[in-house]
């Protein structure tokens, strides 16, 4: 990231297995693709040695349509001799403490472990798809040259709108600000290509690299990677589909990447005898706001329903009954008292995993997840709440 930074260090104290220990708490805020506000976060022993450290930064990520404030951490590492001390899990809390005054409303991460962040309430909600196919597969789609190089800001602004566009129809995508993600440099191995529709509309952009090796005379070819293909309407996917048919003679086999989000890809692949399909568990969430992600469901229109869910978890402020109610797509979503009926109990871990889709659950199959109780077979609950296309082109 560019522009200017905002340096402050805040110290929390606290008693430690090894010691006094205290936080620093480093927040640095960037200038340029505007409201990404980078911070990290150092657990730091008596004598001034880090023992661990974490990464994290707010940002919009979507669901339902909508947006909601997101908690994403990465970079977390604890050196050797100070594991097992608590060290995450102190800096964890923390972060959790301050999520009722940040606004986040929930929380992702790339887990080393999922076992290891299930105790902290989070869950896979997402997996990493690659497809590959011989690029001759793509017979289907005419060969087209229509797409231009993103090689002005102005196009990388385009790719933005596109983006955010594509995004608002998936899950877990966070909103993008500005251009730097795409590559806009002849010389780098990644390019970006747009493609503008009749109407001059931007419609549709790809990432690719072409990944090759020397062999005694010529360039042998491995893969042609994918990274990353937006699109907002069917003609505009068949057009990445068409421009990627321009590699033949140069590359032999497609690989794309980061597609789990995007099921129309897989839609429009005919030969599926000659594709390999890789599912990689990927990304972990937690649900920071319970009534913000109950309220930004999309519930059906023209009907009228309730449901009652009791969540279990350790954090005081998510933990509870709540009450749902919903009449053509609008909700109003009650906190009950402790005692109050449910429907179904479940863990935190578990209720992130069915209000986020990870898959199409019913009662009878949610009853099989860890910490989840079904009182009411019948609930509402799983009439609202179904399988959605959950990704990230982005790794964070």
């Amino acid at each position: 990231m560019k522009g200017n930074s905002d340096t402050r260090k805040t110290r929390f104290f606290g008693w430690g297995m090894k010691g006094y220990w205290y936080m620093a708490l480093n927040l640095v805020s960037y200038e340029n693709d505007g409201n990404v506000i980078s911070e990290s976060m150092e657990n730091t022993n008596d004598n001034g040695v880090c023992m661990s450290h974490m990464g994290f930064r707010t940002l919009d990520s979507v669901y339902c349509g909508k947006y909601l404030k997101t908690l994403t951490i990465s970079g977390v590492a604890t050196s050797p001799e100070y594991r097992r001390c608590g060290c995450v899990r102190q800096m964890l809390n923390k972060l959790f403490e301050m999520a009722p005054e940040r606004g986040w409303e929930v929380s992702f991460l790339h887990p080393f472990s999922f076992s290891y962040y299930r105790k902290f309430g989070y869950e896979k909600v997402a997996d990493h798809k690659i497809i590959e196919f011989p690029i001759s597969k793509l017979d289907f789609a005419d060969r087209f040259p229509g797409l231009k190089p993103v090689d002005s800001e102005e196009r990388a602004k385009d790719c933005t709108k596109i983006y955010n566009e594509f995004s608002m129809k998936r899950n877990i995508m966070f909103k993008r600000y500005g251009t730097s993600i795409y590559p806009t440099s002849a010389s780098g191995d990644k390019k970006t290509y747009i493609w503008y529709d009749a109407a001059s509309k931007p419609a549709s952009y790809i990432t690719l690299r072409s990944e090759q090796y020397f062999s005694v005379n010529r360039m042998e070819s491995v893969n042609l990677h994918i990274h990353e293909m937006a699109f907002t309407t069917p003609e505009s996917l068949m057009a990445l589909f068409g421009f990627i048919r321009m590699f033949e003679g140069e590359d032999k086999r497609v690989k794309i990447h980061n597609c789990a989000m995007s099921p129309e890809v897989d839609t429009v692949l005919k030969h599926y005898m000659h594709s390999s399909y890789t599912l990689v568990p990927d990304i972990a969430a937690r649900i920071l706001d319970v009534k913000a992600v109950l309220r930004a469901n999309r519930y059906p229109a023209g009907e009228r329903g309730c449901f009652t869910v009791k969540v279990e978890d350790s954090l005081e402020y998510t933990r509870g009954v709540y009450r749902v109610e919903y009449d053509n797509g609008q909700s109003e979503v009650t906190k009950l008292g402790d005692d109050a009926e449910y429907d179904l109990s479940a863990s935190m871990p578990s209720f992130t995993q069915l209000v986020y889709g990870y898959d199409e659950y019913t009662a009878d199959k949610a009853a099989y997840m860890d910490g989840v109780e079904i009182c009411n077979p019948d609930s509402k609950f799983f009439n609202v709440f179904h399988k959605k296309h959950n990704g990230l082109f982005e790794h964070f």
